[in-house]
């Protein structure tokens, strides 16, 4: 069952990008023996990732090469940006419209990247020297 589910995604791929890569004739058989050659190992030497595994030979497995770029480019998943648009959500409430866009994408990354250490004297010491403020700000 297992090799039928790795066949049946190697024929979406093929269909999906087509135009990417070879004809079908010869990016099948090439895929078997891409296979077939990882039969043969070790199993603590095969690939655990698509990443990994581009390290096929391309001049040997130009389109097997080819699709494991695709799938090492792929998104594993829409993490990320689903983050991005609950922290906006967060951000731009009833209250908060009238943030400017500069202002709010400073408020949303710091949100979003909470986890990174903050220079606060290089901060308040930029915000010091630039003159661009409404009133003079004294220590």
């Amino acid at each position: 069952m297992y090799s039928f589910l790795k066949a049946f995604l190697v024929l979406i791929l093929l269909e999906i990008y087509q135009e990417d890569i070879g004809p079908r004739a010869e990016v099948v058989p090439e895929v078997q023996r891409w296979v077939n050659k990882w039969k043969k190992e070790d199993v603590s030497t095969v690939p655990s990732s698509a990443i990994e595994a581009r390290a096929c030979h391309v001049d040997i497995y130009p389109n097997v090469y080819i699709l494991l770029t695709i799938l090492g480019t792929l998104p594993v998943s829409t993490a990320t940006s689903e983050r991005s648009f609950s922290t906006m959500r967060r951000l731009k409430t009833y209250l908060r419209s009238s943030i400017g866009n500069e202002r709010m994408a400073g408020l949303a990354l710091l949100s979003i990247y909470k986890d990174r250490q903050i220079d606060r004297e290089k901060i308040m010491n930029d915000f010091l020297a630039s003159s661009n403020r409404r009133s003079d700000f004294v220590l």
